[in-house]
């Protein structure tokens, strides 16, 4: 099982060296009881490169087979698969070799069995966006993978395989947040910031006691605000997390600069939202500024903004796709 685990773990590195490659950064490695997941700070939008990525991994289980079956022959004789399937052969040196080839051409054929958002899955997809799109491609991808999990949910049900039955619950559901994921990366690619941007925003004093943000929160309001000085110059945000804190600190006798975050910067207006989502994902920021051409600030967009711009998008959607 140790030798196991190591190879899904060069598995996922194989994975995370070519996204390198890339310039994608790997957050972490998780193992599992029902393997390994590389996770990436994001997918290449390009598909050569998430076929090169998704590749990787199998790969490396085909170049520990390769190598391991060269040494098996050049040292002992009877090939390079077990002589039976008894686990009693694994005391033996050749023998133990020779299940651990078998175990890396077992996980390079199951990783490559097209059910999204398995490497197979990802293979799928990038050849797919070649021809229809990255957003189709997924659709389709996800369609396949959901399908196959189906399979092996039933499949793993009548036959005991606990593990099976387990990895296809995990496929099911992840392939479709991954289509979810696509979508939304596309409705704000293609989003203007200024589709969205809240020209209306309280502007907070930053010598302002913290109960005025706070007591507008608490009425519904805004959730996050910009904090300036006595020149009118943003010094500051109030984020949402803060105020939550103050309030369930019971916070009282401080003012607006003592509770504030210098997380602030400003975006063009003909910026995209998929720009300001980036930007407030990768640096913390609950509330980014929209300027003119002039630098002159037209308004703001917050992650309650953000948020609430996706739920009525795909709300909308679904109601179009119900029948009547």
């Amino acid at each position: 099982m140790l030798v196991l685990f190591f190879c899904v773990v060069l598995h996922e590195y194989g994975h995370a060296i070519m996204a390198r490659k890339y310039g994608v950064k790997t957050k972490d490695i998780i193992l599992s009881p029902i393997g390994g997941v590389a996770r990436l700070e994001s997918i290449p939008e390009e598909p050569y490169k998430e076929l090169f990525i998704a590749l990787a991994g199998p790969l490396v289980n085909v170049i520990i087979a390769v190598t391991l079956s060269i040494i098996t022959l050049s040292i002992y004789s009877g090939g390079i698969f077990p002589s039976s399937e008894s686990l009693e052969l694994l005391k033996y040196p050749s023998e133990f070799i020779r299940f651990v080839i078998v175990m890396n051409i077992a996980l390079f054929v199951f990783n490559l069995v097209p059910a999204f958002p398995m490497d197979g899955g990802r293979v799928l997809r990038s050849l797919l966006a070649i021809k229809i799109g990255r957003s189709k491609a997924t659709r389709t991808a996800s369609l396949i993978g959901r399908i196959l999990a189906i399979g092996f949910i039933v499949f793993g049900l009548l036959n005991s395989h606990i593990l099976l039955t387990i990895i296809g619950v995990f496929i099911y559901v992840t392939a479709g947040s991954e289509n979810k994921s696509v979508m939304i990366t596309e409705v704000l690619s293609n989003t203007k910031a200024m589709e969205i941007v809240n020209p209306n925003y309280t502007i907070i004093d930053v010598d302002d006691p913290i109960e005025l943000p706070m007591n507008i929160y608490l009425r519904g309001g805004e959730k996050n605000f910009l904090v300036t000085d006595h020149t009118g110059a943003i010094v500051g945000v109030i984020p949402e997390l803060f105020l939550i804190d103050a309030i369930k600190n019971k916070v009282k006798g401080l003012v607006a600069g003592q509770r504030m975050s210098d997380k602030y910067t400003s975006l063009p207006e003909d910026s995209t939202l998929m720009e300001v989502y980036k930007l407030m994902s990768s640096q913390g920021m609950a509330i980014i500024g929209i300027v003119n051409q002039e630098g002159e600030r037209i308004g703001i967009i917050d992650r309650e903004g953000v948020s609430r711009f996706l739920e009525i998008r795909f709300s909308n959607s679904k109601a179009k796709k119900s029948p009547a």
